[in-house]
C-alpha cells in the first residue's frame, strides 16, 4: 500500500482551464511528495474525477445561473463565482474536517482569485495558501493597482499608452496585464481581493522561476516582506 504522510492537503481550483491545469499539476507534485489530496471544485467547468484516481473529488454548487455561467464577461464570472461558492465551500470544508475516517487536513491551496476562501479558512482556523497560476510580474502589477491609479496611469488614457510605466521598467502603459481596459468598481473590488488575500494568506505559490521573472519576485517579496513566496517552476521541480 502507499505510503502517505497521514496529512491531507485540499486545493480549490478556480473553475477556468487556464487556472485548473496549474493546480491539478501542482497536486501531482505534492502527492508524489506523499500528501493525500483532496479537490474541491464547483459544477461550473466540472473536473472528471477519473482522470485523477490518486485524488479525492468532491463537487459543490456554485449557484450560477444558465446566463451567468455563459456570460462572456469575465470580471463579473469571477465576482460571482466569489459571492456564490461561500457557504457551498464552507459546507464541503466543514464536512472534510469533520470525518473522523479521513486523514487531517494540513492546508487549503486555493486559486489567489478565490478571495472569499480566507474568511472561510479563518473562520475554520486552517492554514490557507493561494496559489498564482499565472506570472509573478502580472501579478505585481495587481498589487501596485492602487499606485498605478494615483500615478494617473489608470485608467488607460489613449494619449498614454506609449509613455513607460516608472515604477515597473521596461513595461509601457499599453502593455499593463489588465483583464480589460474599463477599470469598473466590480474589476477594482476584484483587483483588491486578490492582491489582500494574497497579503493575508501563509504563503503564495507562483507558476514561474526566479532566472525568468527575478525583478518580479524581488518587488514582491518586497510588497509581501512577512508571506513565504514559493516559485516552483520547471527548474524547480527539475531539481526535486
Amino acid at each position: 500500500m502507499e505510503e502517505r504522510k497521514g496529512r491531507r492537503l485540499v486545493l480549490f481550483p478556480l473553475p477556468l482551464q487556464g487556472h485548473i491545469n496549474p493546480m491539478l499539476e501542482l497536486a501531482n507534485i505534492l502527492h508524489l511528495k506523499g500528501f493525500s489530496i483532496t479537490i474541491i471544485h464547483t459544477h461550473f467547468n466540472s473536473l472528471n474525477p477519473s482522470t485523477y484516481p490518486h485524488f479525492t473529488f468532491h463537487s459543490i454548487p456554485d449557484g450560477l445561473s444558465e446566463s451567468e455561467a455563459a456570460t462572456k464577461d469575465l470580471v463579473l464570472l469571477l465576482s460571482l463565482l466569489n459571492a456564490k461558492c461561500i457557504e457551498p465551500f464552507r459546507e464541503c470544508l466543514v464536512r472534510l474536517l469533520s470525518d473522523a475516517s479521513d486523514e487531517p487536513v494540513a492546508c487549503l491551496i486555493s486559486d489567489v482569485i478565490h478571495f472569499f476562501t480566507e474568511s472561510v479558512a479563518d473562520s475554520l482556523k486552517i492554514p490557507r495558501i493561494v496559489l498564482r497560476t499565472g506570472g509573478a510580474s502580472s501579478f505585481a502589477v495587481f498589487a501596485a493597482f492602487s499606485l498605478l491609479r494615483e500615478k494617473g496611469y489608470l485608467p488607460l488614457q489613449e494619449s498614454r499608452l506609449e509613455e513607460p510605466v516608472i515604477e515597473f521598467p521596461p513595461i509601457k502603459v499599453k502593455d499593463l496585464p489588465l483583464i480589460n481596459r474599463c477599470i469598473t468598481e466590480e474589476y477594482s473590488k476584484l483587483v483588491s481581493g486578490l492582491s489582500n488575500g494574497a497579503k493575508a494568506s501563509c504563503g503564495v505559490i507562483f507558476n514561474t522561476f526566479e532566472d525568468l521573472e527575478e525583478h518580479a519576485l524581488a518587488r514582491i517579496n518586497q510588497e509581501l516582506p512577512n508571506i513565504p513566496v514559493f516559485p516552483i517552476g520547471p527548474d524547480k521541480i527539475k531539481n526535486n
